[in-house]
């Protein structure tokens, strides 16, 4: 028994004295011995215990970009409907939430100034009618020989002048959707909607004296198609591509995601903001996207063959980055990589690294 214990002590002498010496050993080393750029970690010190390595790789990757964003009606979609004259509304054929076609009544006006347009091209009409018959007479006279020339050259200008002005008066009276066959003097001008969709907004009160210049009365608006202007930040510009699908959030429904393609990538930047306007084109069926949202634009890059790190990888120094990149015997060189963009904790590497390159991956924060 004896025996047995004092061949335990002795093993727990001589472990003790082993152990004694590799930590006596290990604190000969250095942590990090740095020269230039160029550092030496010795593997058995507590840095080199604790640093982790990866060898690089390039792969496929599908690179997301988040961005801000407001749902907009597309602009060819809604109309703002305005008195198009001074006057009073006589009466109204709509409501808010009524679905109406292009050339739908909205509602009637009666407007001296629209009476003395009515006018005015009544007899512009009259006088155009007359100056065809004479023209045409004396086109008959010159042609039997009995006519002037002179005479035929004035019918001919003044039919040509009158002409004209007529058309003229006719283009304005279609700009109010007024069909000239059917216009009669003292009929109030009915204001007709421009587009088709839904009325979302109608002050319209019969009655009510308005001038030309007043607020819009009724908004018809389309909105079974939307847009979405995303703000897209300069660095992640070019992961934005015409055509390409991309995910929205909205606000107002959390639970839900909408889809959309990318309609149009502006051209100027904003250089208060350092992003560009993206327009991103929504089918709503359900018009559950409505205009002046805020949403969440996440858009997808899955064309990249690139080399990915964790964040941890990085250094920053007198705004550079920085990776340190194995060189063989426990030593890494300082190497300077360009960053195309981050997410979930992972770096794209634009530069400064290739395929097979053996790299710190965590505990670049020890040295």
């Amino acid at each position: 028994m004896r025996k047995i214990v004092a061949f335990i002590i002795v093993i727990i002498v001589i472990t003790a004295c082993y152990r004694g010496r590799h930590h006596q050993e290990a604190a000969r080393l250095p942590e990090v011995v740095v020269s230039g750029d160029t550092i030496w970690i010795p593997d058995k010190t507590p840095v080199g215990q604790r640093i982790q390595l990866q060898v690089v790789r390039s792969e496929r990757i599908a690179l997301p970009c988040k961005a801000t964003g407001t749902v907009r009606a597309i602009p060819e979609c809604i109309a703002d409907v305005a008195v198009p004259f001074d006057g009073r509304i006589v009466e109204s054929f709509v409501q808010a939430g009524r679905k109406v076609s292009a050339g739908d009544p909205l509602f009637s006006i009666h407007s001296p100034a629209f009476m003395e347009t009515v006018k005015t091209f009544m007899q512009a009409r009259q006088e155009n009618r007359l100056a065809e018959m004479n023209y045409l007479r004396q086109q008959d006279l010159v042609k039997n020989g009995i006519g002037i020339q002179k005479e035929l050259d004035e019918a001919r200008l003044n039919f040509e002048s009158s002409k004209s002005q007529l058309e003229n008066l006719v283009a304005t009276l279609a700009i109010f959707n007024v069909d000239p066959d059917n216009i009669r003097l003292g009929k109030p001008l009915v204001v007709a909607a421009p587009i088709k969709g839904e009325v979302v907004r109608n002050t319209i009160r019969v009655g009510q004296y308005l001038t030309a210049d007043s607020d819009p009365m009724v908004c018809i608006a389309d909105l079974t198609k939307v847009w979405v202007i995303a703000k897209v930040k300069e660095n992640n510009i070019g992961l934005v591509e015409e055509n390409s699908e991309v995910e929205i959030a909205l606000d107002a429904y959390p639970q839900e995601l909408f889809t959309g393609h990318v309609n149009y990538i502006g051209q100027m930047l904003d250089e208060s903001t350092r992003s560009l306007e993206v327009i991103i084109e929504c089918a709503n069926p359900g018009q559950l996207m409505k205009p002046g949202m805020f949403a969440t634009v996440r858009f997808i890059h899955d064309n990249l063959v690139g080399i990915l790190l964790p964040a941890t990888a990085l250094k920053q120094e007198e705004g550079a980055t920085y990776v340190y990149k194995c060189i063989g015997q426990e030593r890494f060189v300082k190497t300077a990589v360009t960053i195309l963009s981050t997410f979930n904790g992972t770096v794209m590497v634009q530069s400064g690294l290739a395929t097979g390159d053996t790299v710190i991956s965590e505990g670049v924060l020890f040295f």
